[in-house]
């Protein structure tokens, strides 16, 4: 439920976006891009999320190893 709470959101918050931006689009144009635009959003935000998970970890790893070369 909260994953599809989520998607909606997302879904809305795009079709404004296009909707009201300076030069917007029409309604039914903005809501078929908004399906397009919803998962690639989506997926771009989980691999963020992804990258930056680990991203301490391998900081602290190069910072080590350059340390140890120096």
């Amino acid at each position: 439920m909260k994953i599809a709470l989520y998607a909606v959101g997302l879904y809305v918050i795009c079709v404004l976006m296009l909707r009201f931006r300076r030069d917007g689009m029409e309604w039914d144009k903005a809501l078929l891009v908004g399906l397009a635009v919803t998962p690639l959003a989506a997926g771009l935000g989980w691999l963020r999320d992804g990258m930056l998970k680990g991203a301490p970890e391998r900081g602290r790893r190069w910072r080590a190893r350059r340390q140890n070369r120096a």
